[in-house]
């Protein structure tokens, strides 16, 4: 009698134990599953910051990205678009000191000028030229004052200093220009400026180098006092969300940017955009194919932790089918014995599970992915068990017993 309870304890106990022990390691599983599947999908969220899509305005047929005119109306698209991010643009004025004549326009014309609205849009290395804070630049040039920043050369050849207020009379390129013979036409008038810094030697991307440099808003200004359109050189930007980038393509058509021609005519008029997009789509297009290959397996991942709910609580029901069936002869009903014995496999996968998580904690501690885990696992192993008792309890108490001999 002895050895006989002693052998069915020894038995409950590896059962327990292997329960308990399953548990634990599906938990693991399941962690380095999802784990998988989130670290690609985190990696997806942060190409953009990683692989950035950067976009720049051409003309009809891709030959120009500088020495353009790209309308205000363009711009304010590309402002007015939540799928823009840090764009960056920049005009060119000529200009000469004081009021003059037509007749004194190759002597006096010799101001080069410009209007950014960022740093970027002017070139590299321009907070080292500019002797003011980088954070004072930015400021300066997203205001729309009429103030300038000047050549340090230049002001020392016209004896102009910090806060001198300077009068220029401005030209600009007529956008009606042939290609390849860009005219100046009068602003119509002449402006005051007061200069807030100087600059060494700050060149645009276009090779020209920059005499003034106002905020873009405060060139706008002046092209509307005299009542003309102002029309930018050059500009760009990074997509602000390049996972819809094909949302952003439709909307950019809106705008009125379209795709290069290239066997279309030499013109002036920015009206393509060129999105540099090869890298991020081939990195974006390997995380998704990764996702989308582990996200296969989700179902086969719940089937088999299922299926090893049921085997385990099978096996394990199998080896106390005289348990059961001394419970039934004491008068428990079907049900309620199934409920006890299944209670008890999941109160040792609950144990499991805490010692699986315990484990995974250390290793990945994500509290939502060990909910998500311990969630799944329960469920799956809860309809296996119930499967398996169920299908025991369906038995009589003489073929129970019977099975036993």
């Amino acid at each position: 009698m002895f050895d006989y309870v002693w052998c069915s304890i020894r038995r409950r106990r590896a059962a327990s134990l292997v329960t308990t022990g399953i548990s634990v390691m599906l938990v693991i599983l399941l962690n380095l599953y999802f784990g998988s599947v989130r670290s690609y999908q985190t990696q997806l969220v942060d190409l953009a910051k990683n692989v950035p899509v950067y976009c720049r305005i051409l003309n009809r047929n891709g030959s120009l990205e500088n020495n353009l005119f790209i309308s205000e109306r363009t711009l304010e698209g590309l402002r007015q678009s939540e799928q823009v991010k840090d764009l960056a643009y920049i005009t060119f004025f000529a200009a000469g000191e004081g009021d003059f004549k037509l007749a004194e326009l190759k002597v006096k014309l010799n101001i080069s000028g410009a209007g950014a609205n960022r740093a970027e849009a002017i070139g590299d290395q321009v907070y080292d030229l500019i002797e003011m804070e980088a954070a004072d630049i930015d400021e300066f040039l997203s205001s729309d004052r009429m103030e300038c920043i000047v050549d340090k050369t230049m002001m020392r050849r016209r004896k102009w200093e910090i806060g001198d207020t300077v009068v220029l009379k401005c030209y600009y390129d007529s956008a009606d220009s042939e290609f390849g013979k860009k005219e100046y036409v009068p602003m119509g008038g002449t402006i005051e400026v007061r200069i807030v810094g100087a600059m060494s030697d700050v060149r645009g991307k276009n090779g020209f180098r920059i005499d003034v440099l106002m905020p873009y808003d405060g060139v706008l200004r002046m092209y509307e006092q005299y009542g003309h359109p102002c029309f930018a050189d050059s500009a760009s930007f990074y997509v602000k969300n390049p996972l819809q980038l094909n949302e952003f393509k439709e909307e950019m058509k809106e705008i009125g940017l379209g795709e290069k021609i290239s066997t279309a005519m030499d013109s002036y008029h920015g009206c393509v955009l060129e999105v540099k997009d090869n890298d991020f789509i081939t990195s974006a297009t390997n995380l998704r194919r990764s996702i989308e290959m582990l996200q296969m397996f989700f179902p086969v991942v719940c089937a088999l932790v299922l299926m090893i709910g049921y085997v385990v609580s099978y096996l394990s029901g199998n080896s106390r089918k005289e348990e059961f069936a001394l419970l039934r002869l004491q008068g428990v009903k079907k049900m309620k014995s199934s409920l006890l014995f299944l209670s008890e496999q999941m109160i040792l996968v609950f144990a499991g599970n805490l010692i699986g998580d315990v484990v995974m904690v250390f290793v990945a501690p994500s509290v939502s992915l060990l909910f998500a885990v311990n969630g799944i696992l329960l469920l799956a192993y809860l309809i296996g068990s119930a499967a398996a008792y169920g299908r025991m309890s369906r038995g009589s108490v003489v073929a129970l017993l019977s099975a036993q001999q």
